[in-house]
């Protein structure tokens, strides 16, 4: 993975993050990070065998799905 943020470097740096790392991120676990991969809700970077979540990406998908609160 330091190969990848190696490659990009300074303030509009991309943080590629493996499925562990994606779902402490969303406080969830692998299993269930497979089935938003297989839903096609979250972007991920496929290389072979090695998959990768642009964070960013990932936040930006994930906030089409936040509900807005009911007014009291």
């Amino acid at each position: 993975m330091t190969m990848i943020n190696e490659l990009q470097s300074g303030p509009a740096a991309t943080q590629w993050l493996n499925k562990g790392e994606i779902a402490h991120h969303y406080r969830c676990s692998v299993r269930h990070i497979n089935k938003l991969m297989g839903r096609r809700i979250l972007p991920f970077l496929k290389i072979g065998r090695f998959v990768r979540f642009d964070q960013v990406a990932c936040d930006q998908a994930m906030k089409r799905y936040q509900t807005r609160p009911l007014l009291t």
